[in-house]
């Protein structure tokens, strides 16, 4: 493998790992009651996909708050 296969693997593996924190962090956020508009802007994606993050990780896209009143 080349220095430069070497180098790019690392960066390649550094933005798996950074990409993955920053979805459960979604997620994680979503559950605290924010908005999905709120969160695409604070990671500079849109709110859909804010949305289809938290549906892949949480299995839901409500909030902690909507999910205790709706019973679920």
């Amino acid at each position: 493998m080349t220095d430069w296969e070497k180098q790019l693997n690392r960066r390649a593996t550094a933005i798996d790992k950074a990409e993955l924190a920053r979805d459960n962090d979604i997620a994680a956020a979503r559950l605290d009651g924010h908005s999905f508009r709120e969160l695409g802007k604070w990671t500079r994606i849109n709110h859909e996909s804010a949305r289809k993050i938290c549906l892949r990780i949480n299995g839901h896209t409500q909030t902690r708050k909507e999910r205790e009143e709706s019973g679920k």
